[in-house]
């Protein structure tokens, strides 16, 4: 393989972080856009390098039959990213997608059992992997500094903002835990590299009832692998007026330390009976995880993609499993 050959299909998500990753990547080349269904506008994607100037295409399949790619970039609306992952199976292609990966179990499972069966490589846009101050807070942990997580908190607060009209509907947005909820679950598993065993959610929506079905608070709890506990708060409240967009923040608190790590502050502190109080410095720039999803596939190397792809529908699971146990009222066990 001399170069990797890359298409998109959608118009929403964040394909961006993908293409931050193609931008001056020799070994990859993106050769063209088309929407996931009719109608839908992909122009945010075609303005963004490497789309620019690329041939679109009006229909997916025309446009994988035309260019025979290695890599399928699926971000749409969410409930056509299963859609599109099944009808795309038989081409053999790899897949980047956006998340979550299904809406349901039952489609989840079939999503599953189908990549499998294929033998391609898939992993979701998990894109905080990539934040400095989640890696600097995985470097600390992996130091050992902290020593093994106790209790992990996560949170993500956004601005309400602009939000599509289908965020009101539960069949095309699913709920905000599968969405947004995904990636404090995501972010505590990348520090501390623990599962979750249990888990119980709340959520509701309260100043934002124009669209019912997107939820603007919930709250979920977790057992981790280790025995340890998690606990997480998602919200669409944060201030229109906030310096920015997102408050995402993490703390795990360990035999032998503490951390706290905030994109918002730009910042991870760290307090360790050995070391005392220090602050981690952060890496340049972010982590380019999807440049090495696409260099593995190159140079056969599957262990770091395999592990995404279970970590990327352990993680849908868990999310839709903590829906229905807010839903329900009820803990449910994922063992």
């Amino acid at each position: 393989m001399d170069k990797i050959k890359i298409v998109s299909v959608g118009g929403f998500g964040h394909t961006d972080a993908v293409f931050r990753d193609l931008v001056g990547m020799e070994e990859a080349e993106l050769l063209g856009l088309a929407p996931a269904f009719e109608g839908e506008d992909i122009s945010k994607f075609e303005k963004l390098e490497p789309g620019v100037g690329k041939k679109v295409y009006g229909n997916y399949r025309e446009m994988i039959d035309a260019t025979k790619p290695d890599v399928v970039l699926v971000s749409t609306r969410l409930d056509m990213i299963p859609k599109v992952i099944l009808d795309i199976e038989d081409t053999g292609c790899h897949i980047i997608a956006e998340k979550p990966l299904a809406l349901d179990m039952p489609t989840l499972e079939k999503v599953q059992k189908s990549v499998e069966k294929s033998g391609v490589q898939l992993t979701a846009m998990l894109t905080m992997r990539s934040d400095p101050q989640f890696v600097a807070a995985k470097r600390v942990y992996d130091s050992g500094a902290i020593g093994d997580a106790i209790i992990s908190n996560g949170r993500k607060s956004y601005r309400w903002g602009t939000r599509p009209d289908w965020f009101g509907e539960k069949d095309k947005y699913g709920g905000t835990i599968g969405w947004v909820g995904i990636h404090a679950f995501d972010f505590i598993n990348y520090v501390t590299g623990l599962d979750f065993t249990k888990v119980a959610a709340m959520k509701s929506n309260i100043a934002h009832t124009q669209k019912p079905a997107c939820e603007d608070n919930c709250v979920l709890i977790a057992e981790m692998s280790n025995g340890g506990h998690a606990s997480m708060s998602v919200d669409y409240c944060r201030p229109e007026k906030a310096p920015t967009h997102g408050d995402d923040w993490i703390r795990v608190v360990g035999t032998k330390g503490v951390l706290e790590a905030s994109l918002y502050k730009k910042n991870c502190v760290v307090i360790s009976n050995e070391k005392g109080l220090f602050e981690e410095p952060l890496p340049e720039g972010k982590d380019k995880m999807f440049r090495r999803f696409l260099l593995n596939i190159m140079n056969g190397e599957e262990e770091e993609n395999r592990e995404m792809q279970r970590l990327s529908f352990m993680l849908t699971k868990v999310c839709l499993l903590a829906r229905e146990s807010a839903e329900k009222g009820k803990f449910i066990d994922l063992k």
